[in-house]
């Protein structure tokens, strides 16, 4: 049986909902979703606070606490078809969550250059290795590592480090960063990583 919930506790049900609908689209690089804040660590972890605070006033069970959540999605999913505006029935539904968030779940930290270079070096091996060198999503990301290197080499020449110096620097950075994603839950997903995109943006007079 699904436990009963007041209105408070509908409110962060349906905004875990909707956390897990935006962050499905951001995985998939959909432009509704990317507008908002990386939400698969933050939007998880509201989820969680929401169903151990359920379980404790209610007694309900981790099961029903996650047919609830996966009723809700549905509920929501059902709506955007019936109202034919898929993005802006999204729209509508996290913008008043967006503040709940907030106050709940801290925002991620945001990563150095140094560290958005190694994060996206990781990425575009993790993507060559599973989708091969053809794929658009593979070139992409080699194209981001590319000039994160690029821009951190150029930073750290501006500090007076020579170049094998440099690679030294960079290969240290990498390692730490693997390291960091095999040995934590989240990995580097616990970085904002749109700040990695925008060190990569181009210059104002040149574009990639």
């Amino acid at each position: 049986p699904l436990p009963e919930l007041d209105t408070e506790q509908r409110a962060q049900l349906t905004c875990s909902a909707t956390f897990a609908l935006v962050a499905s689209e951001q995985a998939r690089g959909e432009p509704a979703g990317l507008k908002y804040p990386p939400l698969k660590v933050r939007g998880r972890e509201y989820f969680v606070r929401f169903g151990a605070r359920t379980m404790d006033a209610t007694g309900a069970s981790r099961e029903a606490v996650k047919a609830l959540l996966e009723g809700e999605v549905q509920r929501l999913q059902q709506l955007a078809v019936a109202m034919q505006d898929p993005a802006g029935t999204l729209a509508r539904a996290v913008e008043p969550c967006l503040p709940r968030l907030e106050a709940e779940v801290p925002p991620l930290p945001k990563p150095s250059l140094a560290q958005c270079t190694a994060i996206m070096s990781l990425a575009a091996e993790e993507m060559l290795a599973r989708a091969g060198l053809a794929d658009p999503k593979t070139k992409d990301l080699k194209i981001l590592a590319a000039v994160l290197e690029s821009r951190q080499r150029k930073t750290l020449q501006e500090q007076g480090e020579t170049g094998d110096a440099i690679d030294r620097a960079l290969a240290a950075e990498h390692d730490r960063m693997l390291k960091e994603a095999l040995e934590t839950g989240p990995g580097v997903e616990k970085y904002d990583l749109q700040t990695c995109y925008d060190f990569a943006k181009p210059e104002a007079d040149k574009h990639y």
